[in-house]
């Protein structure tokens, strides 16, 4: 096994960073809740937690 060979993924924006909706993303509302309490994202249009978005692909260095 060739421990030098290194394999990468590309992807099209952002990156795997963990970083969440609470670390100031842009696209966060904190305002904006459905009936459970979630928090709309507008960049996937949807209510999360902002918990559940680890790895945000709308992230962005």
């Amino acid at each position: 096994m060739d421990k030098n060979n290194i394999t990468s993924v590309k992807i099209p924006a952002g990156a795997f960073c963990g970083h969440n909706c609470s670390d100031g993303c842009i696209y966060w509302n904190p305002y904006d809740r459905d009936s459970n309490g979630r928090q709309y994202c507008s960049h996937y249009d949807a209510y999360y937690y902002p918990r559940e978005r680890q790895g945000c692909l709308s992230y962005e260095d």
